[in-house]
Order: C-alpha cells, then structure tokens, then sequence
C-alpha cells in the first residue's frame, strides 16, 4: 500500500555537485535495510561518471556478522569493481577501515590530492560518518535535509578532502520515510501502517524478535494491525474503558526500531568487541593545547592540576579514548583501584586495535586516574 508523496526536497544540485566533483563516493546504507536504502539509478549514475563507490554499511553493530558479508557479497556481484565497508559511526567502530579503502582506491588511480564526497537517504547517518572521520563535529547532524552552509571541504588526511555537506538522496514515500527515521513519527496522521510494515519485516527474517522484546507469541500469527493492539496491551497502553490506544502503540514500536531495541537479532556489542565507551570530552578538552600527549606521565601531572577535575564527583567509572593529532589517548577515570583502572584500558586497547606505548596513573581530586597512549594498528 502506497503511502502519501511528499513534496521532494531541492537536495538534487548537492547529489549532482558530489558526484560530479569528488574521486570517491561513499554511499551510506541502513546495515538492517540495505536494498531499501539503496537507490540504483544514482550508482548508475556514478558508475557512468567512473567514479568509485563506495558502500558504507552503518549501524552494522545491529546485523550478525554472516550476513553483513552475505550483503557484501550480493552488492559486489552487481558492482564488481565497488568496496563495501561495515561500519558503526555511533560507536566509532570501521572508520579506520573506511579510511584505509580511500586512500587504497585514490593510490591505485595516482591521485594525489583527492576529493570524498558522502551520499544517502535521510537518517541512515551520513553527517556521523563525516564527524567520526574527520575526528571534530563538523557535518551538521539531524534530519534536516538539503541543510549548506555553502560549500566546505574538511581535511581528511595532508592530502585528502571530504565535502562536509551530505548528499541527501530525494526522499520516497512517507511510509518508507518513517521507517527510515528520516521523518519524525511523532507528526504523522497513521503511524500504524509503517508499525506493521516494519513488524513483517522483522517477523520474515526472526520469528522470535518482537515476542523478547515485548513478550507477545506471535510465531505463527500474520502480522496485522490486531499484533500492535496485543503489544499495546502488554505496555500497558490503555485508553478509557480498556481499549488500546493503538496510536501510541505504533509510535512505539516505530521509535523501538528506530533506535535499535526492535531489532532482528538479539546482539551484544561485545560480540563485535564493542564495549560501551563513555564520553570524555570533559577531561580531554585540557589537553587540546598541551604539546606533550605522546606521555601519560606528562598528562597525568597536567590534569592532576586542573581545579575542575579535583572537583569532580563520578557516580561510576568512566572509560573512553579520543585521537589527539596521531596519538590515541585512553583514559579510566574514578575506578575503586589503580590496577583495575590499568587493567580496563589495557582491555580496551586490546579490543580496539590500539597499540599502546606506555601507561600511567595519578588522582585528580578523589578521583583515580589512568592514562594510556599509543596509536591505532593498521588493519
């Protein structure tokens, strides 16, 4: 069932600009929907221009890993000459990989000062990939489509640049739309129809998805409308005189599958050695302008002085890591004792591909604290 057209977006000219003044065009597909957020005629088109694609599956921390490859070997059998990248910008998962094919393809074609240009519907996280590549928020994220500031090309590398403006491909109809996140669910008249749509679709491909999450057996029932009314009874979302507000059920079940809870597997990002990583940015803001981050006893002494830091109560440990320049600094921070802080960043070194040079500890305040640097490991 078609859904309403909406009005499409002037984002043409930026697709058109991408395509025509970049080296490489990185594709950003939904990892859980790859074929639904493909569109054939602008590969085509870039084939046609002999331009490289390159499909960057995001949200891959989300999809087994079988049949991310089952998904690659599919794309390539139509792109033979295309490379297709598994990436996962929110937890900065890939992007060195990523990183890595673009400088291969721009070497084997000689270019010695390339151009990348990113392209993909609404939502499936362009601007995140831009910002986790370039290391700085940069990109304008959100779901505003065809947003410029006029034309800006951020450094990627010395000698490659990515046009930090994103392609957006022209939207489909508003029940794709939806189920794409690339318009708010909150604001449209039906969304049961989208909440259906995206219940079958996980229901063809894992029998078993939608009862973990909200415990309602439906292994051998067709999903209809009358599902969302047995989940709606099971959150509890009931209008006067008993009846489920279907409404609100749909809107949930749209915003659980949006945000990954309704998923068609049940993974844990420890499987993909994707441990959580916890924001740092309130302690690696003092080492902007500090000259010495290849050594952790240096940059312990240095935040062992910031009155900030002393100040500061953590209600749990924190672990996280950011690149300064070409260095990688891992910091534990309120961990009950220095060995267990050592042994998480050792640990998380290890499960992120950082080579680390040397490791330190200190105290800021009441807070324990350890640093490690080193640098990534080529894959």
């Amino acid at each position: 069932m078609g859904g309403k057209k909406i009005k499409r977006v002037p984002t043409k000219k930026i697709v058109d600009k991408i395509v025509e003044d970049c080296d490489v065009v990185l594709l950003v597909l939904d990892a859980r929907n790859p074929e639904g957020t493909r569109n054939k005629r602008l590969e085509k088109m870039i084939r046609e221009r002999d331009k490289k694609i390159i499909y960057v599956l995001n949200k891959a921390d989300l999809v087994p890993i079988d049949m991310l490859k089952e998904y690659r070997e599919r794309i390539k059998g139509e792109n033979p000459d295309s490379t297709v990248v598994f990436v996962s910008a929110k937890h900065k998962k890939g992007t060195r990989i990523l990183r890595d094919a673009i400088k291969r393809h721009l070497h084997s074609r000689g270019i010695e000062e390339g151009k990348v240009g990113i392209v993909g519907y609404p939502n499936v996280g362009k601007s995140s990939i831009i910002n986790s590549l370039t290391g700085r928020r940069s990109a304008t994220s959100g779901l505003v489509a065809g947003l410029t500031k006029g034309e800006q090309w951020v450094r990627l590398t010395k000698n490659i640049k990515l046009l930090d403006t994103p392609g957006i491909i022209e939207p489909k109809d508003e029940e794709e739309l939806v189920m794409l996140g690339a318009i708010r669910y909150e604001k449209i008249k039906d969304p049961v129809t989208p909440a259906v749509k995206i219940l079958r679709s996980i229901h063809a491909l894992n029998r078993d998805a939608i009862k973990r999450l909200y415990k309602v057996d439906v292994r051998d029932a067709p999903i209809e409308e009358d599902i969302l009314r047995k989940i709606g009874e099971k959150l509890n979302y009931l209008e006067k005189g008993g009846e489920v507000d279907i409404i609100r059920t749909a809107k949930t079940v749209i915003k659980d599958y949006l945000e990954g809870r309704l998923n068609y597997y049940s993974l844990e990002l420890k499987d993909y050695g994707q441990e959580r990583e916890d924001n740092i940015d309130f302690i690696v803001k003092h080492l902007q302008d500090f000259p010495f981050v290849e050594d952790p006893h240096g940059i312990v002494k240095h935040l062992e002085g910031v009155e900030e830091l002393k100040r500061l109560k953590v209600k749990r440990p924190l672990l996280g890591s950011r690149e300064i320049g070409d260095i990688v600094v891992v910091i534990s921070f309120g961990e009950k004792s220095y060995d267990s802080g050592r042994k998480k960043v050792e640990e998380y070194a290890r499960r992120n591909n950082i080579d680390l040079y040397d490791v330190a500890k200190g105290k800021c305040g009441r807070n324990r604290i350890v640093v490690g640097v080193g640098e990534g490991k080529r894959r």
